[in-house]
């Protein structure tokens, strides 16, 4: 089965979506196509340290991405102190290899983020991932198909025969295809 996904990378939701699209390429279930976008691209460039406000936002978001997690399925994530412009590192996720390497990029730069607080807005300062050089080309194009969509909202899931899921809808349908394997 191929699926699509939207997510942005500062999406606590995308991050579970992330986590559960894991989960179905290992265990051969479905085939994932990723495409990083974002979905508030009026974070400033080099992101921005959390309002009260936002950090209660934050936290009730991550409380919920919880609160969603099936029996058995293990997803720490913290809030992080700071709120992630995710441009490059999506641009940068574009100029990934498709495939392994790039599967791989997706978790280490969401753990970067939801496990460790790191700013992923100047990637070259996240020490602990390997980052590729940007393809802004393939990234704007991502952007452009998730803009399109009906509703457009992170994360999105388009299943094979075109329909898309958003949000909570899309997290379920990712557990359910977790469940039947």
């Amino acid at each position: 089965m191929e699926l699509l996904v939207y997510g942005d990378f500062n999406c606590p939701y995308s991050a579970l979506a992330s986590y559960r699209a894991s989960w179905l390429e290992s265990t051969g279930v479905a085939r994932v196509t990723w495409r990083a976008v974002q979905h508030d691209p009026a974070i400033p460039a080099t992101g921005e340290p959390l309002s009260a406000t936002l950090a209660r936002d934050l936290q009730r978001e991550v409380a919920e991405v919880r609160s969603l997690l099936a029996p058995g399925e293990v997803f720490p994530m913290l809030v992080p102190p700071r709120r992630s412009n995710t441009a490059l590192a999506s641009a940068r996720f574009a100029g990934s290899p498709a495939g392994r390497a790039q599967r791989r990029l997706r978790r280490q730069i969401f753990r970067a983020l939801w496990l460790r607080g790191q700013d992923i807005s100047q990637p070259d300062l996240v020490g602990d991932v390997v980052w590729p050089s940007a393809d802004p080309a393939v990234a704007a194009d991502w952007q452009r198909g998730f803009d399109a969509l009906e509703r457009p909202m992170t994360p999105s899931l388009v299943l094979p025969d075109g329909y898309v899921s958003r949000g909570l809808g899309a997290l379920r349908r990712l557990q359910d295809l977790v469940a039947m394997a």
